[in-house]
């Protein structure tokens, strides 16, 4: 009797402590934002989640939630998706890539944290698709953004700052209006680069409070000079927070 009682106490606090470890279990949630394919400016958009036990971020399970690619009809119900929170996301499907393949690899420039996205590499991130055509190339832009954080059972207690980014017009010439919203007052970083992720103008990094703000950009670098036509980006930095939004300058 007491060889089973020792068992069935084994075997209630290895339960116990399951469930305790659950609870401690925590979610982010994170979006491909202004993840531009170099082939006709197309966009991949999707958004995943990372599911982790306090204290050990790391060795989280990560799972994409959807996931949109032009050219192809797979999604994230039968692709192979590999996330690594530190480096990079890769996203594929065996075969020929002429025929019927996904070849995706979007390299990280730093670490996610619970609270901290990170712009994707534009010069060693590519994609090979199939299937409708053969495509492939670089990035024009991208980044990996969190946007909810919480314990799992309980409410978020973590909200963006930035919740839109804006230009109007677009295409422009000679200038367009950058507009953002906050929803809580914070820093914010608003640079313009080119195509090639060359900083080319910082147009602010002031503190702004709650609501709707705009900053214009008239086409000039940061020494006064005009810049070619062409594509260019808006990326909007407020902490871990990154948004970007695509322009095109005619001159």
């Amino acid at each position: 009797m007491n060889g089973i009682k020792n068992t069935m106490s084994g075997m209630v606090f290895s339960i116990l402590v399951m469930v305790a470890s659950h609870a401690h279990a925590e979610v982010v949630n994170y979006s491909l934002e202004n993840v531009y394919m170099a082939d006709n400016f197309q966009q991949i958009s999707g958004e995943f989640t990372w599911t982790y036990e306090v204290g050990d971020f790391e060795n989280g399970v990560g799972q994409f939630n959807y996931l949109e690619i032009p050219y192809t009809a797979h999604d994230q119900t039968d692709l192979i998706i590999n996330i690594d929170i530190g480096s990079s996301i890769e996203i594929t499907l065996e075969g020929n890539f002429h025929d019927d393949g996904v070849d995706i690899t979007l390299v990280l420039l730093q670490p996610l944290t619970p609270t901290s996205g990170s712009d994707i590499n534009l010069a060693q991130s590519h994609y090979d698709i199939g299937g409708n055509g053969f495509h492939a190339g670089l990035f024009y832009s991208g980044s990996i953004t969190p946007s909810t954080f919480s314990a799992v059972g309980e409410q978020p207690d973590y909200a963006l700052a930035t919740t839109t980014l804006s230009a109007y017009p677009n295409p422009f010439n000679p200038r367009t209006q950058l507009e953002f919203e906050l929803e809580r007052e914070a820093t914010v970083r608003l640079e313009i680069f080119d195509m090639r992720g060359r900083s080319i103008r910082l147009l602010t990094d002031n503190v702004y409070t709650i609501g709707m703000h705009s900053v214009s950009w008239d086409g000039t670098d940061g020494l006064g000079q005009s810049v070619p036509s062409g594509y260019y980006f808006a990326r909007l930095k407020t902490g871990g927070e990154i948004l970007s939004r695509p322009m095109m300058l005619v001159r």
